[in-house]
């Protein structure tokens, strides 16, 4: 026997069973994720707000010069911006496969990129591939996706990647590590600001809780812990060069009822919620309860000041940041992903662990189911409204209206209204879809601060904060002596109503109504089709003799 030849290690049969469940758990995974994405094989726009408006700018990206009619209302200015998430990612996709198809795979990367580190960051943290972390498909379909904050989700899906690798290598020298981690902050805050924000804070906090847990508060430990921060000085430097094409700087708290709309923000995939979205809220609120007060939920030692930060964050975040809306939603949403990698759950009692088992897949089954059937619903509205525009003459100006929709008809016919009704906000950005179809020009697309900008003879009816013109509104600006009066008429940051001289400056109107109701006659409209929810007028100019 050759006594330096060394001896193998025997394949024990605990070793066999490990890789067996390993297999059968990564399996699941694909399984469920696979039902996380299936409502996207139902659409070819999903009905995410803001997400035609996005679709629209990833088109005109994807077309800068070959078709005239757009050329004219809308020409490209790529800049250092916070906020390149679809138009890096989406942008390098429709050069393999058609816009829409492009925008849908991004979709679905966003939604894998939040369940994948969701697992990554916890078997970064707990060392093992577990169940637990799929529960994070229960959070996909939250508020800011219904609202389609698509860059700032795939961002925060990046930033679970980047906080996880910052705590896998903490074992490499520091200077290698701070190059390396300079790079990913800097392409955070490219793809969005509040990642970039995310990552920072997490580090930081991270960081300090190894300190204090070690009770190595000395002069040498506090200094390493900022030379940490170095890594965030690219970041930060870009975010101040983009300051110059920043919009708005507005910022305001909100008042209370949009703090509980953040606060159910993770659970609500709509703005007013239903039966099903509270019960969600519920049930999820008592689980977390029941688990804390049993011990059967452990937060990993080294996340907790992070966590505790994130949660302060969350409530001290104002509704409206620097011009971005609705920033109190994007904390929220997040937690859940974070929370979940961060701890484990251990029930003792197997029969427990069966019943938790079976509601989450309860949840999650009715949850896929709802989202499916409505969006296949929303698909034909919107596939209606994309047939019918073919009346608007290519590149011209399409004005936006939109009448309330009454209760009565806020029922959908695939699913039961306690899950799913029909959301007004998902028609808000409708008429962005003529920009593919009709290179038309959209009052209020995400122009100015974003990798596009409006033509000289469009901006004085560019509103970029702009929403449908309400009937009362048409009418009222009709009226040339109440145009006068609307030029002081100004939003929160300070824009003038696209809509205020429309017979003058707009050669088309959409008009949505669920109600049905006799539309006004105004001499300025010819109607040219009709659908069941909308109509679409030529404005007709008086003849110059």
């Amino acid at each position: 026997m050759n006594p330096s030849r060394p001896i193998a290690k025997p394949f024990l049969p605990t070793d066999i069973d490990t890789a067996r469940q390993n297999v059968l758990r990564l399996a699941l995974y694909v399984i469920v994720c696979a039902a996380t994405l299936s409502p996207l094989l139902w659409v070819r726009v999903p009905p995410l707000v803001d997400y035609p408006n996005h679709l629209a700018r990833l088109w005109i990206l994807a077309h800068p010069s070959e078709i005239p009619e757009l050329a004219a209302n809308y020409t490209i200015h790529w800049r250092i911006l916070p906020d390149l998430a679809m138009d890096l990612v989406a942008s390098a996709l429709s050069r393999i496969m058609p816009v829409e198809q492009a925008g849908r795979v991004f979709v679905a990367l966003t939604m894998l990129a939040l369940i994948g580190g969701t697992l990554t960051l916890h078997r970064v943290l707990h060392g093992r591939l577990a169940i637990w972390p799929i529960c994070s498909v229960l959070f996909v379909y939250n508020a800011a996706l219904f609202w389609g904050f698509v860059n700032c989700l795939f961002a925060t899906g990046v930033y679970l990647f980047a906080f996880s690798g910052w705590i896998a290598t903490r074992h490499w020298r520091m200077v290698p590590r701070i190059l390396t981690f300079s790079v990913v902050g800097t392409l955070l805050l490219l793809l969005h600001l509040f990642a970039f924000g995310l990552y920072g804070l997490s580090v930081v906090a991270y960081e300090l809780t190894g300190r204090i847990c070690g009770r190595r508060l000395s002069v040498s430990s506090c200094t390493s812990w900022i030379v940490t921060w170095l890594q965030f000085i690219p970041g930060v430097a870009l975010w101040c060069i983009s300051l110059r094409d920043a919009g708005s700087t507005l910022t305001l708290y909100g008042d209370l009822g949009a703090k509980l709309y953040a606060l159910i923000s993770p659970f609500d995939f709509g703005y007013q919620p239903t039966a099903f979205d509270l019960l969600f809220a519920l049930a999820i609120w008592c689980a977390l309860i029941l688990a804390v007060i049993s011990r059967s939920l452990r937060l990993a030692p080294d996340m907790r000041v992070t966590v505790a930060a994130l949660i302060v964050a969350a409530v001290l975040m104002p509704n409206r940041m620097s011009g971005s809306w609705s920033a109190d939603i994007r904390l929220p949403v997040t937690l859940p992903f974070v929370i979940i990698a961060s701890t484990r759950l251990e029930v003792s009692r197997k029969g427990i662990a069966s019943l938790l088992a079976a509601g989450a897949v309860m949840l999650f089954g009715f949850r896929i189911w709802a989202v499916s059937q409505s969006w296949r619903e929303y698909d034909d509205l919107f596939a209606e409204f994309r047939s019918a525009s073919a009346v608007i003459s290519p590149g011209a100006r399409l004005l936006i209206v939109e009448a309330p929709i009454p209760e009565d008809r806020r029922q959908l016919t695939r699913v039961p209204s306690m899950l799913a009704i029909v959301q007004p906000a998902a028609f808000i950005h409708l008429g962005a879809l003529a920009v593919i179809d009709r290179a038309a020009f959209f009052p209020y697309m995400f122009a100015g601060w974003t990798t596009i900008d409006v033509t000289q003879r469009n901006k004085v009816i560019s509103q970029r904060e702009g929403v449908p013109a309400t009937p009362d509104e048409l009418i009222k600006s009709a009226d040339p002596g109440q145009t006068k009066a609307l030029q002081a008429v100004s939003n929160l940051i300070g824009e003038r109503p696209y809509w205020r001289n429309w017979p003058e400056t707009f050669d088309f109107v959409l008009w949505m109504d669920f109600s049905g109701a006799p539309k006004p006659e105004l001499k300025q409209l010819r109607p040219l089709a009709k659908g069941s929810f909308f109509e679409i007028y030529r404005v007709v100019r008086p003849q110059v003799r």
